[in-house]
């Protein structure tokens, strides 16, 4: 085993978009911090990792639909570092666009397959490398949500039911944990980047620079002994859940 004082960091679906430039972000702003790059495709990690050309980041392969997949990414980082400081649980999805209502289609398929990556990959990433983030001094989680998850804001209340519902699921999810863990001196949050110009959503107009969408889930992501736990917010704020 390969022993650091560095922070090891995990940010999971980091070859695009929010995650990548979350990497970005920390390996400039944070020299001490080692960011693992996770892609479900080594290939596409790889590539994005040697963009970046920076020291401190190492692409490691993990797809959240795998629980063979997450267990092996688990057992590489104890292997080389024998702990995680912090994991930042970003990989997402949003397909409410494959419904297509009519006569023998399914929202039972496509629920199914956004769950998966939300909610329960989310999930499974941050059960499997809790035994690795108990070791952390201040272990920290960040989950990527969003606005459209807050039952206090409702905005565009008649679009995207399955995206949001599921953002809404995992922020209770977060809620849980962050109570679960609060006492041992974990800091688990919930961020949203507001709507940032990715993948996700098509790279649309409206949307802010993924610079921006990285902002929050990189202050969360450095929190200290007394930072906060249990939040959910943006870069402006705490949002309303």
């Amino acid at each position: 085993m390969t022993t650091t004082n560095k922070t090891i960091v995990l940010v999971t679906g980091a070859n695009q978009g929010i995650g990548l430039e979350t990497v970005k972000k920390l390996a400039k702003e944070q020299p001490s911090y080692h960011i693992l790059l996770g892609s479900r495709n080594p290939k596409s990690g790889s590539e994005a990792a040697a963009k970046l050309n920076a020291e401190n980041v190492e692409p490691i392969t993990i797809d959240v639909t795998s629980d063979e997949s997450i267990a092996a990414a688990a057992a590489l980082v104890e292997k080389k570092f024998g702990r995680l400081d912090v994991l930042i649980n970003n990989a997402g999805i949003a397909i409410d666009h494959k419904y297509q209502p009519g006569p023998g289609s399914s929202i039972r398929e496509v629920m199914r397959e956004n769950y998966d990556v939300n909610v329960f990959g989310a999930m499974q990433v941050f059960e499997t490398f809790v035994p690795l983030l108990e070791k952390a001094e201040v272990p920290r989680a960040v989950f990527v949500t969003s606005i459209l998850g807050s039952f206090g804001e409702m905005m565009v209340e008649d679009e995207y039911p399955i995206y949001r519902s599921t953002k809404s699921a995992l922020n209770m999810v977060v809620r849980v944990y962050a109570a679960r863990y609060r006492e041992k001196g974990w800091k688990i949050n919930v961020t949203c980047p507001g709507l940032v110009r990715t993948n996700l959503n098509g790279y649309t107009e409206h949307g802010e620079s993924v610079e921006v969408g990285a902002i929050n889930a990189v202050r969360l992501a450095t929190a200290g002994k007394d930072g906060e736990t249990g939040t959910y917010s943006n870069r402006h704020g705490p949002i309303p859940w």
